[in-house]
Order: C-alpha cells, then sequence, then structure tokens
C-alpha cells in the first residue's frame, strides 16, 4: 500500500496533525507516514502502513476460522482491564504464532518483522511532537520486543520471533486511534457506573456527559475516531477520570 493513499478521501481526517511530513524527517515514497491524532486530548497514533496484528494475518493467509478461538480471545483482551488484557494474550501468542508460522515461514516473518521495523521508524521520526507518556511508553515496549524478535529469527526461531512481533504490534496497536478511543470510552463508563455520591455531579454536568458518551461510541461506530477520542476525553475529564 502506498503510504500517502492512506490518508486520501476522509475528510474527517483534517484534523489529523501531518507532523512527519511537516517535519521532513522521511519522505513519504520511502515508508510509511505516521501521524499524531487529536494530540491536544487523548493522544493517539495513526500508522500509514497496517499493524501486523493477529487479525489482520490470519485474515491475509485465510486462517480465521481456523484460528477463531484465538481471534476470538485477541479481541475479548482489549476489553479487559489491562492487566487481564495482556496476561490473555500471552496465551494467545504461542498459540497463534504456531498456526501461522506454517503459512507464513520464514520469509513470512520476515516481512512482519519489517512491517514493525517500519511502524516503529515512522513513530520515531515524530520526534519532538511526541508528549504522550502512554505513546512513548508504547514504542519503548515495541522497540524491546522487536530486537528480541531480531534475535530470534538470528538463531533460527521462526515462531518465537512471530510470537514476540505479534506482542510488538499490539504495543503499537494501543495506542491507535481506535484503541485508544476505545480505552477512553471504557473509562468513562467505568467512571459513570461507580455510582457517585448524591450531588457529586449536577444534572446538568451529567446530561453533558451522557451526550458525550452517546456522541464518543457514535463516532466510534463511524470509523470517525478523532471524534471519539475528543468526546469521551471530555466526559472522562468531567468525571475526573482521565488517565495520568
Amino acid at each position: 500500500m502506498e503510504s500517502r493513499s492512506f490518508f486520501c478521501g476522509a475528510g474527517r481526517w483534517m484534523c489529523v496533525i501531518i507532523a512527519l511530513l511537516v517535519s521532513g524527517c522521511m519522505d513519504a515514497e520511502d515508508g510509511p507516514v505516521a501521524v499524531l491524532v487529536a494530540p491536544e486530548t487523548g493522544g493517539a497514533v495513526l500508522f500509514g502502513e497496517e499493524l501486523a496484528t493477529l487479525p489482520l494475518l490470519l485474515a491475509d493467509h485465510d486462517l480465521a476460522v481456523d484460528g477463531a478461538v484465538e481471534l476470538e480471545g485477541w479481541w475479548a483482551s482489549w476489553d479487559m482491564e489491562k492487566g487481564a488484557g495482556a496476561q490473555l494474550r500471552s496465551e494467545v501468542y504461542p498459540l497463534a504464532a504456531r498456526r501461522l508460522s506454517s503459512a507464513l515461514g520464514l520469509s513470512g516473518t520476515g516481512e512482519v518483522i519489517s512491517s514493525n521495523a517500519r511502524n516503529l521508524s515512522s513513530i520515531r521520526a515524530l520526534g519532538g511532537y511526541l508528549e504522550s507518556e502512554a505513546i512513548n511508553a508504547a514504542v519503548e515496549s515495541a522497540g524491546g520486543l522487536h530486537e528480541q524478535a531480531l534475535e530470534a529469527m538470528g538463531v533460527g526461531d521462526g515462531v518465537r520471533a512471530l510470537e514476540l512481533s505479534l506482542e510488538a504490534a499490539d504495543a503499537l496497536w494501543g495506542v491507535s486511534p481506535r484503541q485508544v478511543a476505545a480505552d477512553l470510552i471504557q473509562r468513562a463508563e467505568e467512571a459513570l457506573g461507580r455510582n457517585p455520591e448524591p450531588g457529586a455531579y449536577s444534572q446538568e454536568e451529567l446530561t453533558r456527559v451522557r451526550r458525550l458518551m452517546y456522541g464518543a461510541s457514535e463516532a466510534l461506530e463511524e470509523g470517525d475516531y478523532p471524534r471519539a477520542i475528543r468526546r469521551a476525553y471530555y466526559a472522562c475529564q468531567l468525571l475526573g477520570a482521565n488517565p495520568p
């Protein structure tokens, strides 16, 4: 996929800051472009090349039916509390890696590793534009896992390399616009469901929160992630539930 085409024909993405192109760190012809989405609220990163996640790889190799259990577990993990979700994915990775490795072979696994490398390079090229602790932590985690995947490939352990590469891609997925929006909506829902003490919020505030949450959920379903992020972020702000 040509990286520039990823951003064409979507007027709703005009609010995205195309920081990488502005910085001149990388020509769009040379590699995928990473851009910041809604950085003034719950900042996320839009990758110009699709992340090599488990669902994408299973679909690309016609293994979605055979790998239905892993696929279901992967999606379910993102609806859980972070620690529990990470634990479930750690159980899914080895199963998925074994299933995928026979279809990909070492060359295909190498392509997955290269995809992660390109996306890491594109987000690192944003440099000083990145002020989000969550994004920086995701990059650090993905980078470490990517290096381990390279080491595993170096000794011919393709299955382990693929397992680590799936985990690296997921570290970046955690700061993708879709996932950031979903996380903020879930955070707001949990805060609203804690039954605040009477008088903690005015009726006007609660009405505004519910409108913001409805608008965020609607935007998420429509794929308008910047709007979903902003509305969910402001709902969290009113509820005192924004991440540190």
